[in-house]
């Protein structure tokens, strides 16, 4: 990740925090219920960061060895072309922000690697869609659970989309790196 994304993304994360603690101090002293939701709101979207940057590095190193690209998870399915076709994925997947451009690149990496590093985001992505919806406990305690619902949904579709992404990249990666390979026997 480049210095500057760092800074950003830094930045982005404390404003997150410093919002969600005056939200927080303003709904304990001015009942409001639209402050409330608002809180909920940015109370998740901290969440959401906060699970992504603290999972990140540890994730990658746990689940080095489950995800190769010739195992069945990996494998493009049948309806899988129809869909992206569909979703026009071709025409927005390069508007998408990357955590790390290196690990994604056929400049610096060899293909196989960059294949690994497809493999290993997926299951990140999918791990994170599945903890968008731990927030939603948090309507236990207090209460409006269509709000942390909805946030939670829309934490889950931000990631269904990389991984979207990556189920997309992943075969026409794997045809250049059969290519690739053809060549050198």
């Amino acid at each position: 990740m480049t210095k500057n994304k760092k800074i950003l993304l830094n930045c982005v994360y404390l404003l997150l925090a410093v919002v969600t603690i005056a939200l927080f101090v303003i709904t304990k002293i001015q009942n409001n219920i639209i402050l409330f939701s608002i809180l909920i709101t940015f109370f998740t979207t901290l969440f959401h960061f906060t699970i992504r940057f603290s999972m990140a590095n540890a994730f990658y190193k746990l689940i080095e060895k489950y995800c190769s690209y010739d195992r069945w998870w990996f494998r493009e399915k049948r309806f899988e072309k129809k869909l992206y076709r569909f979703l026009m994925i071709k025409k927005w997947k390069s508007k998408m922000p990357t955590w790390n451009d290196g690990d994604f690149s056929l400049n610096q990496n060899d293909t196989k690697t960059v294949v690994d590093h497809m493999c290993k985001a997926e299951v990140y992505h999918e791990i994170c869609m599945i903890l968008s919806f731990i927030p939603v406990l948090f309507s236990l305690f207090w209460g409006k659970f269509w709000v942390f619902f909805w946030t939670s949904v829309g934490g889950c579709i931000f990631d269904l989309l990389f991984v979207l992404i990556q189920r997309y990249n992943r075969p026409r990666v794997l045809r250049f790196y059969s290519v690739q390979h053809k060549e050198n026997l």
